[in-house]
């Protein structure tokens, strides 16, 4: 076992070499994890902050991270993060792992680059139980474009769906 002043011996020796003691390493790297963290945290923050965008009565255009305090009530003032959501389709699409025409309709989405959220209906329960009641037919794929269900595979029907079409 290594004495109290054997430790500060070594410290010392290490020291005149210009090296690290391992505490000191340790603290390095614990500082160097920090600062990661902290700046993490700071991306992150920055990521969710909405932005706004609104006109004034003269025509000005602002945008701000602050919504107006001061606008008229007619003004129209806009969540710039929340106007691009609309313009992406909201996609939910129902799957087995094992399912060709499954594999298909997420090909179909991902070569568009159209986001979408994907449920396994033999791993996920609540899921199955959604696609039942949204779909009364036995099968998948099953997807759901901006509330439009659509069962089965088919290219035409969701390109219809995503460009509004009934």
């Amino acid at each position: 076992q290594v004495q109290p002043e054997q430790t500060q011996r070594l410290s010392e020796l290490a020291e005149l070499r210009g090296q690290r003691t391992k505490p000191e390493i340790i603290m390095k790297k614990l500082k160097a994890l920090f600062i990661v963290f902290f700046l993490i945290l700071i991306i992150i923050g920055l990521a969710r902050a909405e932005i706004y965008k609104w006109v004034d009565g003269n025509g000005v255009v602002y945008i701000s991270d602050v919504p107006p305090k001061d606008v008229r009530a007619n003004a129209k003032v806009e969540s710039v993060a929340s106007s691009e959501n609309r313009t992406s389709p909201k996609v939910e699409l129902y799957t087995t792992s094992w399912c060709p025409y499954c594999t298909k309709a997420r090909d179909f989405f991902r070569s568009r680059g159209i986001p979408f959220t994907e449920y396994d209906i033999e791993k996920d329960k609540s899921a199955a139980a959604r696609k039942n009641k949204l779909d009364k037919k036995k099968g998948v794929p099953f997807v759901v474009i901006n509330g439009r269900g659509i069962h089965g595979w088919s290219a035409a029907a969701y390109e219809q769906a995503l460009a509004g079409h009934p």
